[in-house]
Formats: structure tokens, sequence, C-alpha cells
């Protein structure tokens, strides 16, 4: 069974048939006259409306047919009401959601400084003393936190700050000329 699904009891499966027999055609008449002629979206609310039903069967069995029939009626314009809300909502934000997945325009000047960068911070990195060089790549090239590079090279923490905090300056400086404006930093 999913999350949020309700099991019928058996001995309401028979009753639950008999409703659905007595008032399936009428509602969907309803359903239709309320989607303007849209059958795919009227059975959907027929469906949707019966579900609720069978998930209140407990109190709407007791209530004489006048009354199924009221219930039914207003449950299905609640459904429909509320299918409507999220058409207009999704109509709504439509654009924003189409801009969001678009491929952003190739920026070739940007990707061939960036390209030019990366090659010169593979560069500055390999220049590094041996254990600023190897703790630069645990940390960025394995991404491993402080603690855990600390623990693989048995040096204390402070020691694994203090040689990402020089690569960090050796990386800003070599890469200034790219980013003077500091947004290439690393990090």
């Amino acid at each position: 069974m999913e999350d949020g699904e309700v099991r019928i009891p058996q001995w309401h499966v028979a009753e639950l048939a008999d409703f659905f027999a007595a008032h399936d055609v009428w509602l969907f008449g309803h359903a239709c006259a309320r989607t303007r002629g849209d059958r795919e979206l009227a059975a959907d609310l027929v469906q949707d409306t019966f579900e609720a039903a069978a998930r209140d069967w407990d109190t709407l069995r007791g209530h004489a047919a006048r009354r199924q029939r009221a219930w039914l009626l207003s449950t299905l314009a609640h459904k429909d009401i509320n299918e409507f809300r999220h058409q207009e909502v999704f109509r709504r934000r439509q654009p924003e959601i189409h801009a969001r997945y678009q491929p952003t325009p190739a920026d070739t000047e940007t990707e061939a400084l960036h390209a030019i960068a990366l090659a010169k911070a593979r560069e500055i990195i390999a220049g590094l003393p041996p254990r600023q060089r190897e703790v630069a790549l645990l940390r960025w090239q394995d991404h491993l936190r402080v603690t855990e590079i600390a623990a693989r090279l048995g040096v204390a923490e402070g020691t694994v700050h203090a040689s990402l905090h020089a690569a960090r300056r050796k990386l800003a400086e070599g890469l200034d000329r790219y980013y003077p404006s500091g947004e290439g930093a690393a990090s």
C-alpha cells in the first residue's frame, strides 16, 4: 500500500459498486457540463469524486440518496475548481518555468577565458610544494573534508588549513589576471 492510499473494507466494496452504478452516468453528465465537453477531464473528475466517496464511505453510506447526490455534486465542483486553480497557476508560471530550462547562450569569450584559467590553475597546483599540492588535490579534486585529509596524512587539522590557505593564496595571485574582480577565486 502506497503513502496516502486508503484500503476499502471488503464489506464496503459491494455497496460502493452499487453506489457507483447508480450515480456514474448522472455524475459524468454533470462533469461533462463543468468541463465544457472535455470527456477525458470529466472522466478524471468522476474518478476522483468516487475515490473521495470511497474514502468517506463510512459517513456517506448513511445518507439518503438525495443527500449522497448533493455530496457528489459538491465534491465534483470542488475538485473541478481545484484543477482549474492548479492549471491557472501552471499557466501563470509556465513562461518562468520555460525560461529556467532553456539552454544559456554560448559565451565563447568567457568559455575560452575559463579554459585558460583552468589550465593555469592546474599549472599553479602542479608547482606547489609537495605537501600543499597533496592537500589541495585531496580537497579540491577528491572533495575530502579537512578532518579526512588530516586523518589520511597523519597531520593536525590546523596544518591542513594552513596548507589550503597557502594554496588558495597562490592560486588567487596566479589567476588574478583572469579574474581581476575576484569572481574566480578558489574556494
